[in-house]
């Protein structure tokens, strides 16, 4: 029975809304998660997350979950910048101490799984919110679409988690605060038996464009390249023709992919924005890039995504129950715990001439 009252109601099911379900359960009777995609989507996204992540993830107790996706650790990696090639090691503090870049169509599903193993986690997907009740100021509940019908759903509180352009923030009144408009173009593939090593990385930096390789499962890798706007004004080419010539003329990855095999199309997306949104009002909350969508290019959103989560969590978890969970003051305290990461990427978005 879908109609009826949800403790939380969660609009999205990827790795904001799989971990913030999952993270909510022991605090409510029954949790709604709401997604509009199919289950065979591919995304051409990628998660990473250096030690700060891996360390979120323990805390909200995915790290069993995510290193079990098979994608491996990496201790270092190679940096090639004006000619000049260094290696660079991680220091080596704790067991968190790597970085780690998993596909998000293996990520995604598998936190999606730990969610439903709480026996209080129902998903409806493909499903959809086709409103949202709001009276006297507060959210009390929407309207879901699912299996062509429409059910009435009331919760204590909902939680948005559908992407950075989430109609839904719009209609409980979460206006951006900050817009910060991207020049980078990020484009990615996934590639198997690549005669590269398993547990260091690749980054090579150019002034307008940046090559990554990173091994993401075993015998793979995820190849992407972040291509600044003007470059590809000036070619008059489509950045996927773009990304197949950086990595051809690539003295490290050229060789590497050519002896290898690609396993994914070639996608990813551009003409993107920076934004932050109030994180919380009366009854919702949002997390992950519905309420604080950071450039791909600074590879910081699987972090964002966390902390959000973390923060509602402790709420949630400090009042014992969804219902009794106090909100204020959540915006001020993300804005802060993410800061020096909104600034490295506020950064890497100015325009060109500017950048170091």
């Amino acid at each position: 029975m879908i109609a009826g009252h949800w403790d939380v109601v969660v609009v999205g099911a990827r790795i904001a809304g799989a971990a913030t379900a999952w993270a909510l359960a022991p605090y409510a009777k029954k949790i709604l998660v709401v997604d509009a995609s199919q289950a065979t989507s591919f995304w051409p996204q990628q998660s990473t997350w250096d030690r700060d992540g891996a360390l979120l993830w323990a805390d909200l107790g995915l790290h069993e979950t995510v290193l079990a996706c098979g994608a491996p650790p990496t201790y270092g990696h190679t940096f090639r910048a004006d000619g000049e090639v260094t290696e660079q090691d991680y220091p080596r503090q704790d067991a968190y101490s790597y970085r780690m870049t998993a596909p998000r169509e293996v990520l995604d599903p598998a936190l999606l799984r730990a969610a439903q193993s709480r026996n209080n986690v129902t998903v409806l997907r493909p499903a959809r919110v086709r409103d949202i009740a709001i009276q006297g100021g507060r959210v009390q509940g929407v309207t879901v679409r699912h299996q062509g019908a429409e059910h009435p759903v009331s919760c204590d509180l909902l939680v948005l988690a559908d992407g950075r352009l989430s109609r839904n923030a719009d209609r409980v009144g979460a206006v951006p605060y900050q817009v910060i408009p991207s020049p980078w173009v990020a484009m990615l593939a996934y590639f198997a038996d690549l005669p590269l090593p398993s547990d260091r990385g690749y980054i090579c930096l150019q002034r307008d464009n940046v090559a990554i390789s990173t091994p993401c499962g075993p015998r793979q890798w995820c190849v992407s390249t972040d291509m600044h706007q003007a470059m590809l004004d000036a070619s008059g080419r489509h950045p996927a023709q773009e990304f197949a010539r950086i990595i051809a003329e690539d003295p490290h990855l050229g060789p590497a992919v050519a002896a290898g095999r690609r396993i994914s199309p070639v996608g990813g997306a551009g003409k993107l924005r920076m934004q932050r949104r109030p994180m919380s009002g009366p009854g919702w909350c949002l997390v992950g890039d519905a309420g604080y969508h950071l450039d791909p290019v600074v590879a910081r959103g699987t972090k964002a995504a966390l902390v959000a989560a973390q923060l509602l969590r402790d709420r949630v978890a400090a009042a014992g129950e969804v219902r009794g969970a106090i909100l204020e003051g959540l915006t001020e305290q993300r804005d802060a715990a993410m800061q020096p990461d909104w600034e490295l990427a506020e950064q890497a978005c100015l325009p060109a001439p500017s950048r170091v």
